[in-house]
């Protein structure tokens, strides 16, 4: 939900530290598993730079 209508989001928005470490652990796994379905693209422009994740679009049809 959180990339809903987001072009790209930080990826530290995606976590909410007050859920706790197994949420966060969770939340990291689930994201890690996305990317590799390609639902969502993760971008870092070089090392230590923030990282973005957005929803991938595949075209209609």
């Amino acid at each position: 939900k959180k990339l809903q209508g987001r072009r790209f989001a930080p990826f530290e928005d995606l976590f909410d530290p007050a859920r706790g470490v197994p949420v966060l652990v969770v939340t990291l796994i689930a994201l890690l598993e996305l990317a590799k379905e390609t639902l969502v693209e993760v971008t870092q422009a070089e090392a230590y730079a923030p990282i973005y994740v957005r929803l991938a679009f595949t075209p209609a049809g």
